[in-house]
């Protein structure tokens, strides 16, 4: 279905329902940024965002509040573009962008920042949250950069709910390895917000060389676990190290991959909490392989599709319901969100060089958000916080290298 300007294109699902009811108190928000090997001009990047919104339509939308019934509305305008001075650092960008909150109207609910870097350039899109999930974001992001190549792309419709696809699904029997052990009472403990302040968060950003990205990827296959899973057990060994007895992480899971849900620029995800003791530090792989059997349980299609039911029903109605229910379920001494190993379609005369992000904040006291993406064989973390940890993110990539040796 293709909308014109100011036609309603559909309500909002209960997820996206969530988000919006949450958004209005918390700005919820992320950046992706992609590495470029040749100049870009704001002219060619424009026309450029022109031809992803026909092919995304939620990137050229607006959320009305107006009608009984929040619904998304084709907004007039396009994709602002900011093309900054030469040099400005994009880690610099995406912490001004979380003091900037996106307003769900007029619209268009994302917005792109162009980096001059001599003969290359970096290019920062950053969506609000009613949208897009991180996944979604890096698919309108690599169409972008196909769209720079000369690509020509086909239209696309409006996208489904999550809620309604999943209605859809039709899992497999339940098996003994699918049914999850009892829930542990500390990881209901909920967490603390911070009323948004404009702050800039820290940033924290580094890159695994190919060496070890790759003795990673083969040390996983060995050891029966994910890559995923290893970045889990780093990051709790890291804070282990540091003195927490029990840490929990949120990993967002890609309702795609796990339901074969279509490849869209929309919110398809729901959030999955691990833990592990402080002992547990002691055996990193057994702790990744744990980590890895927690999260496949929760990602089985008959959860998955219980908890799309189980939202639908018990959907926020106000921003207060929908922050107390962000602040049970997200709750967590750190995300990761991991985008997994991303291959462009095309290598053109815009050649990635580098991909990074997401990179946001949720408002949750004490958080830190590390977005996790592979390109040509080197995985990239970026991490942001209002309460930095020295050293977090290098010492993950530490902890990494210290099991695969």
């Amino acid at each position: 279905m293709t909308t014109s300007r100011g036609e309603v294109m559909r309500p909002l699902g209960a997820a996206e329902r969530t988000i919006d009811f949450y958004m209005r108190e918390n700005p919820l928000q992320f950046s992706l940024v992609a590495e470029i090997d040749r100049p870009v001009g704001e002219a060619e990047l424009a026309g450029a965002l022109v031809k992803l919104c026909l092919r995304h339509p939620l990137l050229a939308a607006t959320v009305d509040h107006t009608a009984a019934e929040a619904v998304y509305r084709r907004a007039d305008g396009a994709i602002p573009v900011t093309t900054l001075p030469e040099g400005t650092p994009w880690q610099a960008v995406v912490a001004a962008e979380q003091t900037r909150p996106i307003p769900p109207a007029p619209g268009p609910l994302a917005r792109c920042t162009l980096l001059p870097r001599g003969g290359r350039c970096d290019i920062v899109l950053t969506f609000a949250h009613q949208i897009a999930d991180g996944v979604g974001g890096m698919r309108a992001l690599l169409d972008l950069v196909a769209a720079l190549d000369g690509e020509e792309q086909a239209p696309g419709g409006v996208p489904e709910t999550q809620e309604d696809l999943l209605a859809r699904v039709v899992p497999p029997p339940v098996t003994l390895a699918a049914v999850p052990p009892p829930d542990d009472p500390r990881m209901s403990v909920g967490g603390e917000f911070a009323p948004f302040s404009g702050h800039a968060p820290h940033v924290q950003a580094l890159a695994l060389d190919q060496e070890l990205t790759g003795r990673l990827v083969r040390r996983c296959r060995l050891e029966s676990t994910t890559v995923h899973a290893a970045l889990c057990a780093a990051a709790a060994v890291v804070f282990h190290r540091r003195g927490r007895e029990f840490v929990r992480i949120l990993s967002p899971m890609d309702l795609r991959r796990a339901c074969g849900l279509p490849d869209e620029v929309v919110n398809r995800f729901v959030g999955a909490r691990t833990a592990s003791e402080a002992y547990a530090a002691d055996d990193f792989w057994k702790l990744a392989r744990a980590t890895h059997d927690s999260l496949t349980r929760q990602r089985a299609p008959h959860v998955l599709k219980a908890a799309g039911a189980l939202l639908t029903e018990h959907a926020p109605t106000s921003g207060e319901q929908a922050e107390a229910m962000m602040a049970a379920v997200t709750a967590a001494d750190i995300q990761i969100t991991n985008l997994g190993v991303v291959t462009p379609r095309q290598r053109g005369a815009g050649t990635l060089t580098a991909l990074w992000g997401p990179a946001q904040i949720t408002q949750l006291r004490g958080e830190h958000v590390l977005g996790v993406v592979t390109l040509d064989g080197r995985l990239r973390m970026t991490e942001l916080t209002h309460d930095p940890v020295a050293g977090l993110v290098p010492d993950i990539a530490a902890a990494l290298a210290e099991a695969c040796a």
